[in-house]
């Protein structure tokens, strides 16, 4: 199906073209897209192109989703809890067109038991190509998560644009393989893996890839013996290879997943090391991930871990040919805008897609506005006090490395805790107000109304009017609250938007607001050479743009660095 539309700036639908034999189907899409322009969702001209690209995307075939899912795995966003949400995707969509973003991992049985899941959402920016991945261990729930996916795909109005669904089989969190028993302790069972995919697949009815993101093997002796690197060199790297060959064999085995995406690590389960650990102590083995790709040339296979920036992405990809990709995690979340030129230089600027690249900022300054309106749009439909974290931290760390960086940050943090603050500050003059009329002290009356249901209408003229504690009461706490949330907001209070960008304005000059793409990379290139210099010649500096982003983005007991210090 092809859809097109040209709208005017006032957002009325002018055209709308639709290569569909059957005119009930355009009717019902030509209100459909009405009524979503009309209704405000959409905040400018590119992003109408939104319901568009939501709709093309959920009319690929599963061939189509597969070249797709192939394409863009040239560079991928690591799937990580607590950053890769919806908001930091959609400011990452605004730096990459191309790049593969997965989701956090959705645990099946927490997505089952609440109905519902916070990345499938209505938004102002496409999600573009985009992967979700799914934690379990129990094929039906697996089955009921793919299906409820696959039919919210069918719903424009959802733009649930996922080109595949990913299991995860790689967390070496005790929580999670742990107890739960899934993630990297998957590995452990590999003829289990194969159920849960053809659970994937079938509860998805064929539609959508499946996938599989996994190490290179686990090491777990039940917490008895403390693991060490000493230890594990003695181990058979041909034995630790066959046995990773023999997962990939028997997951490949019926066809349904082509694509792995594999951590060049082995997981130490059982809570001999921490997640943080999980990721720096056992050694990266490229080496692993480089025959895979050779000796299964019908399969694709992604390289994750230790992957420090653009250009050493790049240089894995030219140096072995036979790589589907990389995949990037705390390095693109420390430094997003160090990975703004990746559509050049890893795609190609031909490859860039047409309805996405209307959302690519030519800059930082672009970007801010953009996403700007993007924050304004998710604040206004949502509560600040529970949102406002999420969506400052998404850009906190879209300036690492240039001077002021630090300070931007901790105005950052502030403009995070702002709706905390103004609750708080409301809510103790309505208690206070309270205590006044009644006589009573707040202390009191807190007491007695956290035991109260809600009652009938209550009001902010009955509080005022209440001389007694039984009075008062008798309004109930669950209308205080929602006092509270009407009067927390000052009228002059101004958009979270205008906040973050005049935060950008006061730390950093118009020549790093209007730097291009390409000259971010260039400086990044020269810094990362200028480093290997100084190395060279015995000077004790740090040896990787990560390890200077670290050292940069140490900003002390701050909402903001608190989200940037769990990546560690």
């Amino acid at each position: 199906m092809y859809l097109m539309g040209l709208m005017r700036n006032d957002g009325l639908l002018l055209v709308y073209i639709s290569l569909i034999s059957c005119p009930l189907i355009l009717l019902i899409q030509l209100s459909l897209t009405s009524a979503f322009v009309c209704s405000g969702g959409i905040c400018d001209r590119p992003q109408r192109q939104l319901l568009l690209c939501a709709a093309k995307r959920n009319e690929d075939t599963k061939e189509d989703k597969n070249d797709l899912l192939n394409k863009h795995s040239r560079l991928c966003l690591a799937p990580m809890m607590d950053y890769t949400n919806q908001h930091f995707r959609a400011m990452v969509r605004l730096v990459s067109s191309n790049t593969l973003a997965y989701t956090e991992m959705v645990a099946a049985d927490e997505l089952l038991g609440e109905k519902t899941d916070r990345n499938v959402k209505r938004a102002t920016i496409p999600e573009g190509p985009s992967v979700l991945q799914l934690g379990g261990n129990d094929a039906p729930q697996l089955y009921n998560c793919a299906k409820i996916y696959s039919k919210l795909s069918q719903k424009v109005n959802h733009n649930c644009e996922y080109i595949a669904l990913n299991l995860n089989c790689g967390c070496p969190s005790p929580s999670v393989s742990g107890k739960r028993c899934f993630g990297a302790a998957l590995m452990k069972d590999p003829k289990h893996v194969t159920k849960l995919v053809r659970a994937m697949h079938d509860g998805a009815e064929g539609k959508i890839p499946i996938t599989v993101k996994c190490r290179i093997g686990v090491h777990d002796n039940n917490g008895k013996t403390p693991f060490s690197i000493r230890s594990y060199d003695k181990i058979s790297e041909k034995k630790e290879y066959e046995q990773l060959r023999s997962f990939i064999d028997e997951i490949a085995s019926d066809g349904i997943v082509t694509n792995f995406q594999i951590h060049a690590r082995i997981a130490v389960l059982g809570g001999l090391l921490s997640p943080a650990d999980n990721r720096r102590i056992p050694p990266l083995k490229y080496e692993y991930v480089y025959r895979l790709a050779d000796q299964y040339p019908d399969l694709n296979f992604v390289l994750n871990g230790g992957i420090q920036s653009l250009s050493q992405g790049k240089e894995e990809l030219d140096g072995n040919k036979s790589l589907a990709g990389v995949m990037v995690g705390r390095a693109l979340c420390a430094d997003p805008w160090g990975f703004s030129f990746a559509d050049e230089l890893i795609y190609g600027d031909t490859n860039i897609d047409q309805v996405h690249q209307h959302h690519m900022c030519a800059n930082r300054r672009e970007l801010l506005e953009t996403y700007g309106r993007h924050a304004d749009f998710e604040e206004s439909r949502n509560d600040p006090v529970a949102i406002r974290r999420s969506l400052v931290a998404a850009c906190a760390h879209l300036f690492a490395g240039e001077p002021n960086a630090k300070q931007f940050r901790r105005e950052l943090d502030e403009i995070s805790t702002r709706p905390m603050r103004l609750q708080r500050e409301t809510r103790a003059k309505v208690w206070s107000r309270i205590a006044g009329g009644s006589g009573g002290s707040t202390t009191s009356l807190a007491s007695a109304f956290s035991s109260l249901t809600r009652p009938a209408d209550g009001g902010w003229d009955d509080i005022q009017a209440s001389d007694s504690p039984d009075a008062v009461a008798a309004i109930g706490w669950d209308d205080i609250q929602a006092i509270d949330d009407k009067t927390k907001w000052d009228e002059n209070e101004p958009p979270l938007s205008e906040l973050i960008f005049e935060a950008a304005q006061r730390n950093f000059g118009d020549n790093v607001l209007s730097s291009s793409r390409k000259e971010s990379y260039d400086k990044r290139v020269w810094e990362e050479e200028q480093a290997r210099l100084r190395i060279a010649k015995g000077h004790p500096i740090l040896s990787t743009v990560r390890s200077r982003n670290e050292k940069d983005c140490a900003v002390s007991g701050g909402v903001v660095d608190g989200w940037f210090k769990k990546m560690d």
